[in-house]
This record gives structure tokens, C-alpha cells and sequence, in this order.
């Protein structure tokens, strides 16, 4: 796929997630460091200053050529957090991981290595897919997805390992965090 091509599949890649989970808040903000270089991921946001929980959406995956694709397709990561701190670390380590490996709705991620230095219990991510669709770009057609990154502890990254991330999901429902990365949060009771 030519850049030009990967450019219009982001732009109208970007513009179905904008009708189907935002509007995005304005203005946008870039990092200045590229992510491609080094820095961290750009961020869309949604809900940013209207309470503690914002929405993350990466903006910097679905055009990379190195992205490793699984039955996702091409994809960008979402999540809702209360700690933008941790999110941009976090959710931009994972992007880089994203590609070297793939990354499927129902897989774990043990992100200890990473988030030892934030007071928090969160030591897991739970993956599990937000949206998928297909987009045409000249005679190809692309299947792209929002892979949503939930922030999990230990206690429950093992459970989910033990009895499957669908029963740890609807645990996390019936406790009220799901769909939520509540960066202060105790392991829900299991």
C-alpha cells in the first residue's frame, strides 16, 4: 500500500470512529516528539475536561507499515482512563509492541514491567475489540479496528488467564469498571 493510500484509509478510517464514538475534542494535540522516532503516541481524546474519565484513541497505528495485523486487520488502541500519565507510557508501549507482535480481542498483557513506577495495582491489560469495519482505498479493501486496552491487576490478569477473558469481562461489568482503566482501583472481588 503506497503512503498516499495509507494516508486516505487513516482519513477515512478516522473520520467513521469520530461519528461512532465521539466527536473528538478540539483543538487536537501533538506531541512533539514522532512517534515514529521514538516519542509517544498521539492521543485523540474525547471527553477531556467534562470529568475524570477521558477516551484515548491512538492516532499513529493504522498507518505504520511495520504494524503486525491479525484478524483485526489494521487497528489503533482505545481506552478509558482517569490518569493521562499512565496512558500515554502505557498505551504507548503497547503501540510499540503492536509492531512486533499481534494483538487479538481476548488476549493479556502483563505490563508490570511498565507500571511499576506508578502507584497503582493495574499490572494487566485485558484486550478485547471495540470496532470493526472495512474501508475501500482505490481496488483494495482494508479491514481496520479499534482494539480497546483495559487496565487489569494481577489478581485479575491470573483470572482471566485461569477462566477466559469473556468470564473476567463480565466480572468487571458486574462491579461497575468495565469498560474502564480506574488507575486507583483494588482487584475487583473474583
Amino acid at each position: 500500500m503506497t503512503d498516499t493510500n495509507l494516508s486516505n484509509l487513516a482519513k477515512i478510517y478516522f473520520e467513521i470512529v469520530d461519528k461512532r464514538f465521539g466527536p473528538f475534542d478540539r483543538p487536537l494535540q501533538f506531541r512533539p516528539f514522532p512517534f515514529e522516532i521514538g516519542g509517544a503516541l498521539n492521543f485523540l481524546t474525547i471527553g477531556a475536561g467534562k470529568g475524570p474519565m477521558v477516551t484515548y484513541v491512538t492516532w499513529d497505528l493504522i498507518g505504520q507499515r511495520d504494524q503486525r495485523r491479525g484478524k483485526l486487520g489494521r487497528y489503533e488502541l482505545l481506552t478509558m482512563c482517569d490518569n493521562e500519565e499512565w496512558v500515554l507510557d502505557i498505551i504507548t508501549n503497547i503501540g510499540r509492541q503492536t509492531l512486533s507482535e499481534v494483538f487479538d480481542s481476548g488476549d493479556t498483557m502483563d505490563i508490570s514491567p511498565w507500571s511499576n513506577k506508578y502507584s497503582s495495582e493495574l499490572t494487566g491489560i485485558l484486550f478485547e475489540e471495540a470496532f470493526v469495519t472495512e474501508i475501500s482505498v482505490g481496488l483494495m479493501r482494508q479491514k481496520c479496528s479499534l482494539l480497546r486496552c483495559i487496565g487489569i491487576t494481577n489478581k485479575e490478569l491470573e483470572f482471566a488467564r485461569t477462566h477466559t477473558s469473556r468470564t473476567l469481562i463480565d466480572r468487571l461489568k458486574s462491579s461497575n469498571v468495565y469498560p474502564k482503566t480506574i488507575f486507583g482501583r483494588s482487584s475487583i472481588d473474583l
